[in-house]
């Protein structure tokens, strides 16, 4: 399910897999302002500076990463290991883009409030 290769402006619901510890809720990749800890019930923010993943060469303007479904979150956890402390929680979402180089379907979004 591609939305296209533009920028959705309008606040949607989307899926973000992270890391839970007991009650805390992490990101799985970059951080905010130094820390991988994501508030909950607050709109966030990211940090857009040029970022790269672990396994490329590709630089990339940072976002929170977000999936569209819950199935694709399913199937992209595969890649992962140490599965039992991954989550998939739904999320708003607002200015979003696609990942372009990202070998699933796979956006970054400059805001993201995940609700309890």
């Amino acid at each position: 399910m591609r939305r296209g290769d533009w920028l959705v402006n309008r606040e949607e619901y989307w899926y973000k897999i992270v890391e839970q510890q007991n009650t805390v809720i992490k990101t799985l990749f970059h951080g905010l302002n130094g820390s991988r800890i994501l508030p909950i019930n607050k709109w966030l923010k990211a940090e857009k500076k040029l970022v790269r993943d672990g396994t490329s060469k590709t630089y990339y303007e940072s976002g929170w990463h977000i999936m569209p479904t819950y199935k694709e979150c399913v199937e992209y956890l595969k890649v992962f290991q140490n599965l039992d402390t991954k989550k998939i929680m739904k999320c708003k979402a607002k200015d979003i883009r696609p990942k372009s180089h990202s070998r699933s379907n796979v956006y970054l979004a400059d805001y993201i409030l995940i609700e309890e």
